[in-house]
């Protein structure tokens, strides 16, 4: 038997070098492709020059932005300052002025398969985001280890608190000073900058994972003046967009925005909703919605209306108001279905990342995000946890059986602060009951995973919720047509239970997969769980044996019609691909 293995004993500490062009995208405009390609090569050239001079190692580039790490964070902050002076003094073409924002961090990550794995390692990145060109950002963490060693004239100057746009904890920032330096600039560009009006809230916990995800929804807001992002309840939409949002925060526009319409019951007050978070003042005799075209009319907004299910229809038309008549705003939406409108842009929000099926040392986890979120929070509750060989297998399948949930692996990890892993896998048949504490400060339906899944079921209209409740019979899935065996009754038509599947997926309680050829259902396990309850409270067990017996005689049947042409013949190896993908409807 191995050892057991602290997760921290695979951690080391570093010091992370972020930096990034700021203006990069205008200067694009100006210079065009042609000459902008050698302006990249050269700024690509003097920093990968200056990082290896220093012993430092790249870690990754993206565009104009480079990541680098170092052992030693006085070498890292000797690196920015030959950075910034070489730039500085560089011949660059048309008089352009290059402008390079830097931030460094010193924390701890591990390296994995994948690449570094830890929350410190982007928030370097984060640094240097509210930074401007020229300039060399540290946080205390770095600052405390270098202060004192810092060479010839260079000093640090202290910026004070700042919230970064991760929206987690403020940081206390310092400005590198040196000889040849810009010494100063504009306030920092920080949430708590009055420059850039926001009303996005601190999130007390950090923002794991969705690296991909965070980008992909960062491009489509700059390319769509209307981004949705739907999925099922707690799968963190609300969490993306509000990271998301918050990385457009430059002074450039006119703010961004959150409108909360979760507490909203009344469809004819969704425009309050949105002026009293935007802070716009009543115009008396007007109405609500055309004082809101007024205001926004000549304003670069984003504006976010979070969880907009209930008040589908209402948010709807008036989004499509503000998109025809308000051209500079633009507009993120979380819903667990889309609103269907001219322009939306729909992106359904993931899972998080799951470990793979066979896990037995902690090394098999990397890169699971699922994973990360479970011990960071897990670790909130209880100091001395450490994911070792000896309980990874447990965890790995507790992500696995809450199918990468965000809502339900931390609802999960509080529990860990008054039993063990092993109970709680147990304990995962009884999830509903079990998992019930979430933080006071959240929406009811967010406090318990019952009530999640309850406030979608709950939406639903009654034929829905029928075909809803007869699905989780199927374990591992199911197509159009074994579904028509199972639902499919004197009240719902073959037709229209298209319709009705369609409109389960659209509203994130049905998963649909595409293959090359078809496309199957299922029912996320947390999903299916809380169906098969609802069919035994609804139904009874003669509703469950229905719904089962019309399972069976649809296999039943299709190895009937199958018999004859399994021993040769020119249909054999289509019966045989066929019954292959139904064996996984079982």
């Amino acid at each position: 038997m191995q050892s057991p293995i602290s997760y921290d004993s695979l951690i080391e500490t570093l010091t992370f070098l972020s930096t990034d062009i700021e203006g990069s995208t205008a200067m694009l405009r100006r210079l065009g492709d042609v000459a902008f390609a050698p302006v990249l090569a050269e700024h690509h050239r003097i920093i990968r020059e200056s990082i290896e001079a220093h012993g430092g190692r790249e870690e990754g580039t993206l565009g104009d932005s480079f990541f680098a790490t170092f052992t030693s964070p006085r070498a890292a902050v000797a690196c920015g300052i030959d950075i910034q002076r070489t730039l500085d003094d560089f011949a660059w073409p048309g008089d352009e002025q290059l402008r390079v924002r830097m931030g460094i961090h010193t924390g701890e990550a591990s390296e994995e398969t994948t690449g570094l794995v830890g929350y410190q390692v982007h928030r370097a990145a984060r640094i240097a985001a509210v930074g401007h060109g020229g300039q060399i950002l540290l946080s205390s963490a770095t600052a405390g280890l270098v202060e004192d060693s810092l060479s010839g004239d260079s000093t640090l100057r202290s910026l004070g608190s700042h919230r970064l746009k991760d929206l987690g904890r403020s940081e206390t920032l310092f400005q590198l000073l040196a000889p040849g330096l810009q010494a100063d600039f504009p306030p920092l560009r920080s949430l708590d900058n009055p420059e850039l009006p926001n009303n996005l809230p601190a999130s007390l916990g950090t923002f794991i994972g969705r690296v991909s995800e965070l980008q992909e929804v960062l491009v489509l807001i700059r390319e769509c003046r209307l981004v949705t992002l739907t999925g099922a309840g707690g799968s963190g939409k609300t969490r993306l967009a509000l990271q998301a949002a918050a990385e457009f925060l430059d002074g450039s526009g006119d703010g961004v925005w959150l409108v909360e319409l979760a507490p909203v019951s009344d469809p004819d007050r969704t425009a309050d909703a949105i002026i009293e978070a935007l802070q716009i003042r009543h115009e008396p005799g007007l109405a609500p919605v055309d004082n809101l075209l007024r205001v926004l009319r000549d304003q670069r907004s984003l504006i976010i209306l979070d969880n907009c299910e209930h008040l589908i229809d209402s948010v709807a038309k008036l989004v499509e108001l503000l998109t025809r008549t308000c051209p500079k705003v633009h507009l993120i939406v979380t819903s667990r279905e889309p609103l269907g409108v001219d322009g939306e842009d729909v992106y359904r929000v993931r899972s998080l990342s799951l470990p793979a099926g066979n896990v037995e040392a902690v090394t098999d986890v990397a890169g699971s995000d699922s994973v990360e979120l479970f011990v960071t929070r897990t670790r909130q509750h209880d100091k001395s946890f450490e994911l070792s060989d000896s309980n990874v297998s447990l965890v790995a399948s507790i992500c696995r059986r809450l199918d990468g949930i965000p809502l339900a692996i931390e609802l999960a990890a509080a529990r860990l602060s008054s039993m063990s892993v092993e109970d709680l896998h147990e304990r995962l048949d009884q999830r509903f009951s079990l998992l019930s504490g979430g933080s006071r400060n959240a929406l009811p339906r967010q406090q318990t995973l019952g009530a999640m899944v309850a406030w979608s079921y709950d939406l639903l209209n009654e034929f829905e919720r029928e075909v809803f409740r007869r699905l989780t019979v199927f374990v591992n899935g199911f197509d159009l047509r074994a579904a028509e065996a199972v639902c499919t009754n004197e009240s719902i038509e073959s037709y229209e239970l298209d319709d009705i599947i369609g409109s389960l997926v659209a509203k994130s309680l049905v998963v649909a997969e595409r293959g090359d050829t078809f496309l199957r259902y299922r029912l996320l396990d947390t999903i299916r769980q809380f169906a098969a309850d609802r069919l035994l409270e609804v139904e009874g067990e003669f509703g469950m044996g229905e719904a089962r017996q019309g399972h069976a005689e649809y296999f039943l049947g299709l190895c009937e019609a199958a018999e004859p042409f399994l021993e040769g013949g020119s249909d054999q190896a289509q019966w045989l691909n066929r019954l292959e993908q139904e064996w996984d409807n079982l």
